[in-house]
């Protein structure tokens, strides 16, 4: 166990600020890779009075380490961390922090999936009031199964600074069936994160983000949704994996979506997949949301009154307008 006091005040300052607990914050852990001549992290920290004990060589066996409902916290130090198993996330108020610079494009700290076997998904956030910021969470899974690469099934989790990076195998860029991140849970809040990939232009079928069981008020706020598309095919939002899906509203503000295909040829068949036929949900656009390269706001199964814009063009649902800015003469703007 590292007791704050045995740190050296700067470190535990540094770890409070992310955080946002001052004073209650619990114990820390640290993931490392080892001491080489282009990663002298795990070095630093040990000269910084963190015991070789409280250095783990991957999330999982740090999250192991964690107490819940203490506000532990695991700071992950510079590296690329990969997964070939399923970790989850499951104590409470725990939180993961990535130590590097605020952009979400950075990826020196990545934690990734790589395994030719299906693990779907391979990271999830079980916990409640968990606090996940500045990791690059990477899917490269080549299996043909693999359906779901984050997936969040607790509430009131905050993801800020976060880069969701998938998928990046063709095979799962042409199955509806695929989400990047697929949110399950009550009250998540999206920080000035990203969602998407430029690793190919085979996006015909999976989807950034999806809702399952009774989602309820996830809040997205400055985040950026992109992907390259195949042809005419492709959604950005996977509204509802069942018929009953979603419970409540579900917020954007001052998100930007955008979708492309190579040489301007086509672009995005709609920005959400609407099947939340019975359910009680909707999304929620503010007038500062901005669409590039979508035929249309929503398509699926259902009335497709459960998605509004709020942008004054129109009246929002399944119209080519309602904010939506469209490719123009063979090019997007």
């Amino acid at each position: 166990m590292i007791k704050k006091r045995n740190l050296d005040p700067s470190l535990i300052n540094w770890i409070m600020g992310e955080a946002g607990m001052g004073p209650g914050l619990g114990d820390v852990k640290y993931v490392a890779t080892a001491t080489s001549a282009t990663n002298q992290h795990r070095s630093w920290l040990e000269s910084n009075g963190v015991k070789s004990g409280s250095i783990f060589t991957t999330p999982a066996l740090a999250e192991n380490s964690l107490t819940a409902y203490r506000n532990d916290v695991v700071v992950v130090m510079p590296g690329t961390y990969t997964f070939t198993s399923l970790l989850n996330w499951d104590k409470n108020n725990t939180h993961i922090i990535g130590s590097h610079s605020a952009s979400p494009w950075s990826n020196n700290v990545t934690i990734q999936h790589s395994a030719s076997t299906a693990t779907s998904p391979w990271f999830t956030f079980a916990g409640n009031d968990c606090l996940i910021k500045n990791i690059h969470f990477k899917s490269g899974g080549s299996n043909a199964a693999q359906h779901y690469n984050i997936k969040n099934t607790g509430s009131g989790n905050h993801y800020e600074n976060c880069w969701f990076e998938g998928p990046t195998n063709g095979t799962q860029g042409q199955d509806t069936d695929v989400n990047n991140v697929l949110i399950d849970g009550g009250g998540n809040y999206f920080k000035s994160c990203i969602f998407g990939t430029t690793a190919h232009n085979t996006m015909s079928g999976a989807a950034q983000v999806g809702w399952t069981g009774s989602a309820y008020r996830s809040t997205f706020e400055d985040c950026l949704f992109f992907m390259s598309v195949n042809a005419v095919g492709g959604r950005m939002l996977d509204c509802g994996k069942s018929s009953s899906d979603i419970s409540g509203p579900q917020f954007f503000r001052n998100c930007m979506f955008t979708a492309w295909y190579a040489g301007h040829a086509d672009q995005c068949t709609a920005l959400v997949y609407d099947n939340n036929k019975a359910g009680t949900g909707q999304l929620l656009f503010d007038p500062n949301c901005m669409f590039v390269g979508f035929d249309k706001i929503v398509t699926g199964g259902s009335s497709q009154a459960a998605t509004y814009c709020g942008h004054p063009l129109t009246a929002a649902h399944d119209g080519t307008v309602a904010g939506l800015i469209e490719r123009q003469t063979g090019s997007n703007p």
